[in-house]
Order: C-alpha cells, then sequence, then structure tokens
C-alpha cells in the first residue's frame, strides 16, 4: 500500500514511476527531518530480507535501532533485539545488546537490563573494540542504581574506577547518584563542584538542596534559569522539577504547581531523577488538592457544596488561570455527583491544553497516575478525548485500552465515526476479524447517508487492513463499497486499490484487469497521470502473469503518449527486461 501511494504521489508530481524506490539514505534523512514514523514504515516495506542478504539487512536494522533509540521507542527497541537473527556478526550484536540494554534501563527494567549487560561482559569481552567495555560496566552499574541496591553499585563503580580511570563524566555523575543515595550529599557535591554538564549542575544542586535547605529560593532561581537555558526537552523537565522542589521547601504552592505543570508536560529522565526528585503525575494531584482545600478553608467554602467552588472557579479562568485550574481539581474530585465532576474535569483539562506542551501534560495526569490506574476510573468525557489523541499519534495500544467497555461514541458523536475509530484499532492492534465485522455491520446498514465523504473515511480504515495484509477482507469490503454511490474518481480509485490487493495475492491477472478497468472506466483511451500510473502497474502484473505480449503492448503504448525524458528510460528499460525475460522462457522451453 505504502509503495503503491508513493508510486502514485510521484506520478502525480511529475517524477518517474522508477522513484517509488528509496534508499537507506534517503529513509535516513527523512527521519532526521522529522517523520521517523515515516521512515519505520517504509523500512518495515523496503529492508532486504535477512534469510537472503544478511550483510544489507544489518545495515538497515542498524539505522532503524538507532532512529528508535533517537526517537525514545524502547519497547518497540528492545523487541526488535530480542528477535534478532543467529547468523548476524558480533560487531553488530554488540552494538544492539547495548542499544537493548540501555533502552531496559530507560523502561525502568533494571534485572533484565543488568542481564543483557552481563551477556556482554561474559560472552564479548574478547571481540571488544576500546571504549565499549568501559561501557557495558556502567551498563551494570546503572542497573543497580536504579534499583536502590546502593552499596552494589558502590563496589561496582569502584572496581570501574581501578580499571578505567575516574575521568569519564558518565562515572562521576554515578558515583554523585550513589552519594546522593547513600546520604552523603556533601561527597557528591564535592565530587561535581567542577563539573559543568547539564547533569552534572542538575544533581549538583540536588545536592545543594538537600544539605542546606535554606538555599531554596537560590537554587529555584538557578533551576528556572537552567530550564529555559539548555536545549534538551529531558533535562529541562529535571530542572522544572527541582524548581518545583524548591518552591515546595519554601511553602511556596502556586509557583510548586506551576512549575511540576512544566516538568510533567515534557519527556522525562527516569535515570537521572530516580531517587533524587520525586516527579510524578500523582504528585501534582496532591499538590492541586492540597492548595485547593487550603484555599477553601480561608474562604469558608463547603466540600459538596458545588456552587461555592465552580462560581469562583469560573470567575478566575482569565484573569488567575492556576487558581481556577486549583479549584477544577478540587471540585473533580469531590463534585457532589458524577455529571459535576464531569464538568470540572472538562474546565480543568481544557485549561490544561493552554499551557506549553499541555496536551503532553494531560496524557501524564490522566494515564500515568496511580489515581486513575483503573481506566473504568477515568472520567468518560476524558477517556473520549484521551481516545482521539492516542488515534491522532499512532499509539493504538492506548487507543485500545481506553475503548475497553465504551461501545457507546460521545454525547453528540456521529456513531458511524465511532465505529470507524473501533475497527481501526481493532485492526491494528491485532483483532482483525472483530474490526471487519464492525466495518461490514457499517456497510449493511440502510439508513447511512453514504456520500462521498463517508465512503472516503472507510476506504482508509479498508486501507488499514491492506497495511496489515489482510487484503482477502480488503476485498470483501472494496466489493461492497463498489455498490455505493461513488463518484467517478472515486469508483476509479476503488478499482486500483482492489487491483493491489489482488498483486499482493498474486492474481496478477485480475490485478492487471482492474488496473487497466481503473484506466479506462472513465475514457478507454484516457492517458492523463493516474490512467498512465494504472496502466503501468497493469503492465507489470501481466509479466508475473506471463502474458508477455500484452505487457509488451502497454509499455510501448505509455512509451508513445509521455514526452518526459526519464519516464521514457523507464519504459524502455522495461520493454529490455521483456526481451530478456522471453528470451530465457524460450531457451528454459
Amino acid at each position: 500500500m505504502a509503495g503503491a501511494l508513493a508510486m502514485l504521489a510521484a506520478m502525480l508530481c511529475g517524477h518517474a514511476w522508477a522513484l517509488d524506490v528509496v534508499t537507506l539514505q534517503d529513509l535516513s534523512q527523512l527521519a532526521r527531518q522529522g517523520a521517523p514514523q515515516l521512515a519505520l514504515q517504509r523500512m518495515a516495506s523496503e529492508q532486504p530480507d535477512a534469510a537472503q542478504n544478511l550483510a544489507d539487512w544489518m545495515i538497515w536494522e542498524q539505522e532503524r535501532l538507532q532512529i528508535l533509540r533517537n526517537q525514545k521507542m524502547h519497547a518497540e527497541l528492545v523487541a526488535r533485539v530480542s528477535a534478532l537473527p543467529q547468523a548476524v556478526d558480533d560487531r553488530f550484536r554488540r552494538l544492539a545488546l547495548f542499544f537493548k540494554a540501555d533502552a531496559q534501563l530507560q523502561l525502568g527494567e533494571a534485572e533484565p537490563a543488568r542481564a543483557t549487560a552481563r551477556d556482554l561482559l561474559w560472552f564479548h569481552s574478547a571481540s571488544a573494540e576500546p571504549g565499549e567495555l568501559e561501557n557495558w560496566r556502567r551498563l551494570v552499574v546503572r542497573s543497580y542504581v536504579l534499583q536502590d541496591h546502593n552499596e552494589d553499585a558502590r563496589l561496582a563503580l569502584l572496581r570501574y574506577r581501578q580499571d578505567f580511570g575516574a575521568e569519564n563524566p558518565e562515572w562521576r555523575w554515578l558515583s554523585a547518584k550513589v552519594m546522593l543515595l547513600s546520604g552523603h550529599a556533601d561527597s557528591a557535591l564535592d565530587l561535581l563542584r567542577e563539573d559543568n554538564s547539564v547533569p552534572g549542575r542538575f544533581l549538583g544542586y540536588v545536592a545543594q538542596l538537600k544539605l542546606a535547605p535554606d538555599e531554596a529560593q537560590v537554587i529555584e532561581k538557578a533551576a528556572v534559569e537552567q530550564a529555559g537555558q539548555i536545549e534538551q526537552r529531558t533535562w529541562q523537565g529535571a530542572f522544572w522539577g527541582l524548581a518545583a522542589r524548591a518552591a515546595a521547601l519554601q511553602n511556596k504552592p502556586f509557583e510548586q504547581i506551576r512549575y511540576l505543570e512544566r516538568a510533567l508536560a515534557l519527556p522525562g529522565d527516569h535515570e537521572l531523577t530516580h531517587g533524587v526528585l520525586q516527579l510524578d503525575p500523582d504528585q501534582l494531584w496532591e499538590t492541586y488538592l492540597e492548595l485547593g482545600q487550603k484555599l477553601g478553608n480561608q474562604e469558608q467554602r463547603l466540600l459538596g457544596n458545588d456552587e461555592d467552588w465552580y462560581f469562583p472557579a469560573i470567575e478566575a479562568m482569565e484573569k488567575e488561570p492556576l487558581r481556577a485550574r486549583v479549584l477544577f481539581a478540587v471540585l473533580a474530585e469531590f463534585g457532589s455527583d458524577q455529571q459535576r465532576r464531569a464538568v470540572a474535569h472538562e474546565y480543568l483539562v481544557g485549561m490544561l491544553d493552554d499551557l506549553p506542551d499541555g496536551k503532553a501534560l494531560v496524557r501524564r495526569l490522566y494515564l500515568d497516575s496511580a489515581r486513575y490506574s483503573d481506566i473504568g476510573k477515568l472520567p468518560v468525557v476524558i477517556r473520549y478525548r484521551l481516545i482521539d489523541e492516542a488515534l491522532e499519534s499512532g499509539d493504538l495500544a492506548t487507543a485500545s485500552r481506553l475503548m475497553e467497555g465504551l461501545a457507546a461514541p460521545p454525547a453528540g458523536s456521529d456513531r458511524f465515526e465511532w465505529d470507524l475509530r473501533r475497527a481501526r484499532v481493532t485492526i491494528f492492534t491485532g483483532n482483525v476479524q472483530s474490526g471487519v465485522d464492525l466495518l461490514e455491520t457499517l456497510l449493511a446498514e440502510q439508513d447511512q447517508n453514504w456520500d462521498s465523504q463517508r465512503v472516503d473515511r472507510m476506504l482508509q480504515v479498508v486501507f488499514d487492513l491492506q497495511t496489515v495484509e489482510r487484503h482477502q477482507q480488503a476485498l470483501g469490503l472494496f466489493e461492497k463499497l463498489l455498490d455505493k454511490p461513488l463518484e467517478a474518481q472515486q469508483h476509479r480509485e476503488l478499482l486500483f486499490w482492489m487491483a493491489d490487493s489482488l498483486q499482493a495475492l498474486e492474481q496478477f491477472d485480475q490485478a492487471a484487469y482492474l488496473y487497466l478497468k481503473s484506466a479506462t472506466v472513465l475514457d478507454p483511451l484516457a492517458m492523463d497521470p493516474w490512467a498512465q500510473t494504472a496502466r503501468y502497474r497493469a503492465a507489470r502484473a501481466l509479466v508475473e502473469a506471463g502474458l508477455l505480449d500484452d505487457a509488451r503492448q502497454i509499455y510501448s503504448s505509455l512509451l508513445r503518449a509521455t514526452r518526459d525524458a526519464s519516464r521514457k528510460a523507464v519504459l524502455e528499460n522495461e520493454l529490455q527486461r521483456l526481451h530478456l525475460v522471453r528470451a530465457v522462457r524460450k531457451s528454459d522451453g
């Protein structure tokens, strides 16, 4: 499907048909330019087969792992490395296992990470290149720190220092963390005094705050400055969290909330903050509620009397939005009935949306909080909203989890659109037949208004079936769509996508027939860009079907119709290839 879309895009933009073949360099650049998901999707279809060309497969796989690592797709990376072919060379396996162990640490999986690191140390030390052993040994220390095994970490660091020295900054950060976790903030601060790196400064401020809580105001100011200056977003979050801690020590709850909101809206560096700084969504919920109840006591507001909270919150939305968020949080928790609590959640979420990275903050508050670990406790209105966001971002596992038990669409929503979402989620999370059943039910409903927009929406989900290579089911749905009132171009396109599925099923003669029908359904002599693309695909299918004369005639007609030199070259190459195929078949016969 992806290849067909790329080829069509190339054709309609006036480029050669051959441009649907992409190189690894193309995909690497695509990932760097901000489309890593698209790059990974294309890699899945373009990567060489490991069984046929292991050397090239490893080159592609290394780039794939690097993209997963850069995008912090840690679970996907671990799964890829766990399924490596046995025959990969030692150098590639060493790199892949290092990436895997690092990803396991990022996921908080200390013992599996240590097992992976020990695999490297026990079985690959003899072939290790300079620097690799140090990296592997640090993985072991990091796993101990993550598990709060401070004495094991301390001993491992001592052995590391004896073997490799103390010049490496990562050794210094690990040592400082172990000192902090062991209650030796003074030693950590001494170790970090000359360290001007971002992690070094962060850990140094943490140590300083532990040793001198009365300096919280100075550290708050420094943390805010650092958060505004550094570029790496995970480290920004750590400094905002540090500023929140310093504000809490000064009994400044409004500032504490403001900093926590900034921190939780950013991706976190779990390893950097683990054990030395609490930073989680429940902390923000608790701070909202503590401050809200304090304000309620001061202003003599009664829990359960919703108007005491609702109207002041509405009035504060424009001039004191943080105060309004606090009041709505209290009402969301303690409102007198489910409907009023849901309204408060809606207001709170709407205001959080307006903050920098507000949507990410909302996801953290509701999806990563122990308060809502049971999806059934999530306000339904918030579940619908989070489902939409999960679908937009491609997080189908989260969307599926949120959809459990929600058969009805949200109030005021179109059931057709809701059922399409449900079908898409079930298809991509492995329950393909349930998704197909939903789509067939929609197609069978007589009261649906099948306008062109609705047909297009249905097509997008049927394309998902092609993406997961369920072409037989896709064909059945395409055929049912042919019975709907289609616009002329939609009819043309539908025939083309059906031909794509037949091609994938290796029913080449039928695929060629539908490609040609797509080209000619509006005009038997059509040679517009769509028709040329469909004819070209038909010719290739005819070659696969063994109908070489028919393929030659179509290629020749396309050659006569085009003026573009690059397209002419492609077509001439195809004709030359036909001559070779014919010659080989004659000699074999």
